[in-house]
């Protein structure tokens, strides 16, 4: 075979113009960036499941029973060393089935009440005051009613709730959750 000016044709591989080789450059290097930027932000939104994690009643025992919980009062209590609750809803800093690694059984007209431990605005862990029958954050100072309502911010969301059900002894609840085992 001979090429149009009579000589041999020998096959070679296609050329690539300059233009062709910067745009291939350009193209490989902007994905490169793309995929670098959205590996980050694809592990905060898609958290690879825990291993060995179980949902289940996780049985609370409280330092009372429920019956003796007086009208405006909370007991605390805490996860297991291998578990957490599960938040049934939320706002802010939490949202519905995130974590949380412990919680306060209120009454208040006469509701008991389940909730996360977890402050809404940025996610400490708020306290109770018995004298003024409210909960306090200690980081920001947001106060929350008894029902878990705003009293004052900077908190914009109300607590958390978490799910819950009487327990077969008077003094204990079964909350929402995960363990290891």
């Amino acid at each position: 075979m001979k090429d149009r000016y009579g000589r041999p044709k020998i096959d070679r591989l296609p050329t690539t113009s300059r233009r062709g080789f910067l745009t291939w450059w350009m193209g490989g290097l902007m994905a490169a960036t793309v995929g670098a930027g959205c590996a980050p932000l694809a592990v905060y939104l898609l958290p690879p499941a825990a291993v060995g994690q179980v949902r289940k009643r996780i049985t609370v025992t409280l330092p009372q029973t429920l019956a003796s919980l007086a009208e405006g009062a909370a007991v605390r209590f805490d996860a297991p060393p291998n578990g957490s609750f599960t938040m049934a809803d939320g706002g802010g800093a939490n949202s519905a089935g995130s974590a949380t690694f412990g919680g306060y059984l209120t009454r208040e007209g006469g509701a008991l009440r389940v909730l996360g431990i977890t402050c809404p605005h940025l996610g400490c862990s708020y306290n109770f005051d018995s004298g003024l029958k409210h909960f306090l954050c200690p980081c920001h100072g947001s106060q929350f009613a008894l029902d878990g309502k705003v009293l004052r911010g900077p908190a914009t969301f109300p607590l958390s709730h978490l799910t819950w059900e009487h327990g077969a002894a008077p003094d204990e609840i079964l909350v929402d959750g995960l363990t290891t085992s």
